[in-house]
């Protein structure tokens, strides 16, 4: 038997030589292409060859179909595109695929709007560009705003939500897309938009399966734990500016550890030699 990385090289070669034999083999590699693809080792050669046929013009209404199931086996894990070495494979590949969805029937077509959340902004939030994240945080809202929220009364103005038979097709995408972007609220610059990301997805939390729910509860409790760590820290930062050179001095002393001999010992010495440096300050 071929090695794995032949067989996928095989797999492909077939693939992309069926239009010149004027025989459709796309159709006939796609079971095994869809092996391949779920395959973090094969990912990136496998996606390079779909992108190859997208962008030839080989794909067409005959093997849109087992073309679409691969391109479904590589999405079967979906926090796999969030690798670093995988990214820009996923997001060519599936950018390429949205930007073609015509070749694709209805069902199809849908399920890839779905992919433009779950693949591609879930790569985009992924970043750490302030600007990029927080542009791929509102694309992540606007979908939950398409969601009804757990009281009425929290309804943004001129809400529009989704049939309720198309809801669950999302559900999955957005909740991976609110997991990675709070992997980024250890920042600084991604807080204030995780903030907000999470609050609209609690809102809206019975839309998620009960796990899911548990889930959002726990980011929910972290960003507002971590939210008033900051408003505390920025009031005392604000009455730190409110003393006066002497208060400092004596808020200084106050919480320094020094002995009152004038030896001093290891703490560098006593009285005497504190009040000493102050007199030099």
């Amino acid at each position: 038997a071929p090695a794995p990385s032949a067989a996928a090289s095989s797999d492909a070669a077939a693939a992309s030589g069926a239009a010149a034999d004027g025989v459709d083999e796309i159709t006939s590699a796609a079971p095994r292409l869809a092996q391949h693809i779920c395959s973090p080792k094969k990912f990136n050669r496998v996606a390079a060859m779909l992108y190859s046929l997208l962008e030839s013009g080989r794909v067409n209404a005959e093997n849109a179909s087992a073309f679409f199931s691969v391109l479904a086996a590589g999405v079967s894990t979906p926090r796999a595109c969030r690798a670093r070495e995988l990214r820009v494979a996923y997001r060519r590949l599936y950018l390429s695929a949205s930007l073609k969805e015509s070749l694709f029937g209805a069902e199809e077509r849908a399920m890839i709007d779905v992919w433009r959340l779950r693949v591609l902004v879930q790569i985009d939030l992924c970043t750490d560009d302030t600007f990029q994240f927080a542009g791929s945080v509102r694309k992540v809202i606007a979908k939950l705003e398409q969601l009804p929220c757990f009281y009425p009364a929290l309804e943004p103005a001129g809400a529009v939500h989704l049939p309720e038979a198309e809801r669950g097709r999302w559900i999955d995408a957005i909740f991976d897309c609110v997991d990675a972007a709070f992997e980024q609220h250890k920042h600084a610059w991604a807080r204030s938009s995780v903030d907000l990301l999470v609050k609209a997805a609690v809102e809206r939390r019975q839309n998620f399966s009960a796990p899911q729910q548990q889930v959002l509860q726990q980011w929910n409790a972290a960003c507002k734990g971590q939210k008033i760590q900051r408003q505390q820290q920025a009031a005392r930062d604000e009455r730190s500016k409110d003393l006066t050179s002497y208060e400092r001095k004596e808020k200084e002393w106050q919480s320094a550890d020094i002995t009152t001999s004038d030896g001093g010992g290891d703490l560098g010495g006593g009285i005497g030699n504190w009040l000493a440096k102050q007199n030099n300050n």
